[in-house]
């Protein structure tokens, strides 16, 4: 492509299977205004694929929902709204339950400040955020259908700066919401809470005044495959010992819920300056079922014998 663009968690294919393993594509736009190519992605690669696709008219970003594969999926309003602004939310609601086949939608408000747009103004003081206005992977993941993750300000951190009670105050805006959710059943979720990474505040400038920024610095922006857990690193040689701390916490975390896989650390700080992290430039994609060879004869008019 003409711009080189590593985000696929965003711009990529979103695939549905059914269970039969019957799969198809569906291809929302893609909101950013100079990446207009990358909205013919996900119908080149389903057209490569032979796999069919449908359109939607929505703007989304794939880190800016998440779906516990049963009918529930997380939004968060202001950046569903940023993205869609003609639309009320009711009609984004509509949207992704038609097309992604959710019967259950948990509303959250706001992102984390560090997930700010840098053209937003600052945060509080002169720091600013630098970020993508609000993906709820940077903060709010699904561990398995009834469990979800969600990172923590540590209380011990709050007298450091008052950035960090920004923060706090935000992701505890998100766990008030979550904890009377229900899920497509009508059952309560378990919330277990994931430490908030180490935050780095770097200078910049902005209209010729020196301000700090702050990187989407993040925990939750992890990869699961099949037999690993992928989780952002912080610390390195040198570092304040709280950051090695941090990232103990979070291994210890992660390996406690997801018991049957191994958790590894690699450092993304690079990623977190461009807005982003390791789930977003990723896409995961389904393991095809294969039908029985007796569906398949049976299919073919053959019947199987008694006896």
């Amino acid at each position: 492509m003409e711009k080189d663009n590593i985000w696929i968690r965003d711009y990529g294919p979103i695939i549905l299977q059914d269970e039969e393993g019957q799969q198809e594509i569906v291809t929302f736009h893609y909101p950013h205004e100079e990446n207009l190519e990358y909205n013919l992605f996900s119908e080149q690669y389903a057209t490569k694929m032979r796999i069919p696709f449908m359109r939607s008219r929505l703007y989304s970003a794939g880190g800016g929902r998440e779906i516990n594969g049963r009918g529930t999926i997380i939004l968060i309003e202001g950046h569903e709204k940023y993205i869609n602004p003609e639309l009320s939310l009711e009609e984004i609601e509509n949207e992704y339950k038609k097309r992604l086949n959710q019967k259950n939608v948990i509303w959250l408000k706001r992102g984390i400040p560090q997930d700010d747009l840098f053209d937003h103004g600052p945060v509080i003081d002169n720091i600013y955020g630098n970020g993508v206005h609000w993906h709820v992977d940077e903060f709010c993941r699904f561990a398995d259908a009834q469990t979800i993750l969600l990172a923590q300000v540590d209380p011990a951190d709050l007298s450091l700066d008052p950035f960090y009670r920004v923060v706090h105050e935000r992701l505890e805006e998100s766990y008030q919401i979550l904890k009377d959710a229900r899920d497509q059943d009508g059952n309560p979720f378990t919330i277990i809470r994931v430490p908030q990474a180490p935050f780095i505040f770097d200078q910049g400038q902005y209209q010729g005044q020196p301000i700090y920024y702050t990187p989407v610095t993040s925990y939750l922006n992890f990869v699961l495959t099949n037999n690993l857990v992928v989780i952002p690193a912080y610390y390195n040689s040198g570092d304040p010992d709280f950051i090695r701390q941090k990232d103990d916490q979070a291994r210890k975390a992660f390996q406690e819920v997801f018991k049957s896989r191994r958790v590894v650390m690699i450092h993304a700080t690079e990623l977190n300056y461009s807005g982003g992290g390791l789930h977003c430039i990723t896409m995961h994609q389904p393991k095809i079922k294969k039908r029985s060879r007796l569906r398949l004869k049976m299919d073919n008019g053959l019947k199987r014998s008694k006896g």
